[in-house]
């Protein structure tokens, strides 16, 4: 096997891998190397006035796409709430 096919198995059983994150105080376990917005959509979270934080830290909407999620990490769920 090449040095290249070896890189390609790995890298295939490191996407394969599952890891325990927490989604509003959930345990749940994703596939290793999900982003943010694969997530939304395979817990069906709603998106519409939504914000999301991953540690504490707000993830803007232009980034849930290319954020890589770890072991560990704390998903909050916001909802916008209207009112005066």
């Amino acid at each position: 096997m090449t040095l290249l096919e070896q890189v390609s198995k790995l890298g295939v059983a490191e996407r394969d891998e599952m890891i325990k994150i927490v989604i509003n105080e959930q345990p749940q376990q994703i596939a290793n190397q999900s982003d943010l917005q694969q997530i939304i959509h395979q817990f069906e979270l709603p998106e519409m006035g939504c914000v999301f934080a991953i540690n504490n830290t707000v993830i803007p909407r232009s980034e849930w796409g290319s954020t890589l999620l770890s072991e560990g990490d704390s998903i909050s769920l916001f909802q916008a709430i209207a009112g005066g």
